[in-house]
C-alpha cells in the first residue's frame, strides 16, 4: 500500500545513472563502493551491484570486481567522488580495467545508455504496478544465520583454483554431492577446480539431529511465520520448513536442529603440507519439520556462499532480492503524462510495427490511458485494497516496502482476479499488460497486445507482439 507512483519512480533510476545534459541521463548499470576489506580490493573501488540488462552487465561486468582503472586514471585510494567525475570524461562510453578471479587485470568498454531525463521505461514501470502480479515482480529480504571467521592477511584475489579434502568411505557419496554445488557455484565466480596444485583445500563438517524435545502437538507450532528464501535454480521464492533466525522459537517447537560449515585453506602461499586457515563460515538452523541435509544445502549453500570473496557482516548474511518478468514493448513513457510516448527503444517491438515518439496512447487491451499519475495511483491503490481477498494466505510476506500482506494470488481465483482488472469502470488498469501472459491478467491470455495511438489527429491501432523479459539478481550483506 505504500506503492505511490510519483515517489516509487524517484526510487526506480538505476544506479551510476549521470546527467549528460539538461534534457538527458545516462546509465552505466551499476553501483560500487571504496571498500575497507583488507582480503578483498582494500582501498579500491569493487563493484557492488550490476543491473540486469544494462550496458555494465553487457559488457561482462560483475557484482565484486575490482575496479583498478577508469579510462586510464588509477582509482587507488582516490574517493568516490573523484572516480565518479571520471565516468563523465567521454559521452557515450567509458573503458575500465578490472580485477577478479578470472584475471588479474581486464579491460573492458561500457556503452552508455543515454535516455530523456522524463521516459520511463517499462523495466521500471514493472516494480511500480508490481501488485497486479507478484509472483513476477518481487524485492524481498531476508536473513540467514551465516558466521564467518577471516584470516585478515589473506588476498583471496591471488587464489585461481581450488580442490576439496578427502572424504571418509562412510560419507563420500554425500560429499561429492556437496562438492558438486560448490563447483557450480565457484565455477560462476570464474575459479576451477585442481586436483593436482590447488591454491587452497575447501574442508565441509555438518549436522542433522532429531531435537528430543520436540512436542508435535505443541499449540504454538502454527503460529509461526513462514521462512522464504531465493531458490537459485528456478529464480523463484520459496517457502522452507526454517525457523526465521530473527524470531524467538520455542525448543519444544524446533523438529531437528541442522549445522553446515566450510573452511578454506591456502596452499599457495604456505609450506607444503601446513596449510593455513583463510575462511571459515557455519550456520545452525531450527527446523519446523523434515528437510534432508542435501536438499537445504542444493538451495542454501549457493546462497551462503554468495557471502565469499567479499564478507560484509560477519556475523549475518542479509540478502536482497530482486526479480521481475514482464512484458517489454519497448515504449517509454512521460514521466509527467503517463499517456505520451518520449521515446521508443530502436529495434523494439513496439518500433518494429511502427509507434513513434510522441504517439498519446489511448488504449492498451482495451484500458483507457487517459489518466495523470494522481489518479492512477488513486485507482491502483483502491484496486490493491479491494481485492486483497483473492490472495492466497499461506504465501504471505512482507516486502521491501515494509508492506506485510503482499500475497500471491489465490489459483481458485485467477478468473475473479481477471475480471476485477478488466473492470473499466473501477480501476485504471492500463498497465496491467506488462503482466498479460498470467492468466489472472487477462482470463484468455493472448499472444499480442492492441495499443491505440493518436498521432496528429489521427487514431491508429498497432498490434505487438512483446518479448517477455524477465531478470533475477541477489545482493548480500
Amino acid at each position: 500500500m505504500k506503492r505511490i507512483l510519483s515517489a516509487l519512480i524517484i526510487t526506480l533510476i538505476s544506479v551510476a545513472v549521470f546527467s549528460q545534459n539538461d534534457q538527458t541521463t545516462c546509465n552505466l548499470g551499476f553501483s560500487f563502493k571504496i571498500n575497507n576489506n583488507p582480503n578483498w580490493g582494500n582501498n579500491e573501488p569493487v563493484v557492488t551491484e550490476v543491473t540486469p540488462g544494462s550496458p555494465a552487465e553487457k559488457a561482462g561486468l560483475k557484482a565484486n570486481d575490482i575496479i583498478l582503472e577508469v579510462n586510464g586514471h588509477g582509482t587507488y585510494l582516490k574517493p568516490a567522488h573523484t572516480i565518479m567525475s571520471w565516468f563523465m570524461e567521454r559521452p557515450s562510453d567509458m573503458s575500465i580495467s578490472i580485477r577478479n578471479f578470472e584475471a588479474s587485470f581486464k579491460p573492458m568498454t561500457i556503452s552508455k545508455d543515454c535516455r530523456l531525463r522524463n521516459g520511463l521505461s517499462e523495466a521500471q514501470l514493472a516494480p511500480v504496478f508490481s501488485f497486479y502480479s507478484l509472483e513476477d515482480v518481487q524485492d524481498r529480504k531476508f536473513i540467514i544465520p551465516v558466521k564467518t571467521t577471516i584470516n585478515p592477511d589473506a588476498e583471496f584475489f591471488n587464489y585461481r583454483t581450488y580442490d576439496f579434502a578427502p572424504s571418509d568411505e562412510s560419507s563420500r557419496e554425500l560429499d561429492e554431492r556437496i562438492n558438486l554445488i560448490f563447483t557450480r557455484v565457484l565455477s560462476e565466480l570464474g575459479l576451477k577446480r585442481d586436483s593436482e596444485d590447488p591454491d587452497f583445500i575447501i574442508q565441509t563438517f555438518y549436522g542433522y539431529q532429531n531435537n528430543p524435545l520436540f512436542k508435535a502437538d505443541s499449540p504454538a507450532r502454527g503460529t509461526y511465520s513462514g521462512t522464504w528464501r531465493f531458490d537459485t535454480r528456478n529464480n523463484r521464492m520459496v517457502k522452507i520448513p526454517v525457523y526465521d533466525p530473527t524470531q524467538p522459537i520455542r525448543i519444544d517447537d524446533v523438529m531437528y536442529n541442522l549445522e553446515f560449515g566450510y573452511r578454506f585453506y591456502d596452499r599457495k602461499f604456505t609450506e607444503p603440507g601446513k596449510p593455513m586457515l583463510v575462511w571459515e563460515s557455519e550456520v545452525k538452523e531450527k527446523l519446523s519439520d523434515n528437510y534432508g541435509l542435501l536438499e537445504y544445502l542444493e538451495m542454501n549453500l549457493p546462497l551462503i556462499l554468495h557471502k565469499f570473496p567479499n564478507s560484509g557482516n560477519l556475523e549475518k548474511a542479509t540478502y536482497h532480492v530482486k526479480y521481475s518478468r514482464y512484458n517489454y514493448t519497448g515504449i517509454n513513457y512521460d514521466l509527467n503524462d503517463l499517456k505520451t510516448i518520449v521515446s521508443v527503444d530502436a529495434g523494439s517491438p513496439a518500433a518494429r510495427v511502427g509507434v513513434k515518439a510522441g504517439d498519446v496512447v489511448v488504449k492498451v487491451q482495451d484500458h483507457s490511458f487517459n489518466h495523470d499519475a494522481k489518479s492512477l495511483t488513486a485507482s491502483y491503490r483502491r484496486f490493491i485494497a479491494e481485492t486483497m481477498k483473492y490472495r492466497d494466505q499461506t504465501t504471505k510476506y512482507t516486502d521491501s516496502n515494509g508492506f506485510q500482506n503482499a500475497m500471491y494470488w489465490d489459483i481458485t481465483h485467477y478468473n475473479d482476479v481477471s475480471k476485477e482488472i478488466n473492470d473499466k469502470k473501477r480501476y485504471k488498469s492500463g498497465f496491467s499488460y506488462l503482466f498479460n501472459f498470467n492468466q489472472y491478467i487477462d482470463w484468455n491470455t493472448p499472444n499480442t497486445l492492441n495499443i491505440e495511438i493518436e498521432r496528429n489527429g489521427e487514431k491508429l491501432v498497432f498490434e505487438i507482439n512483446p518479448t517477455i523479459t524477465w531478470y533475477s539478481q541477489v545482493l548480500v550483506e
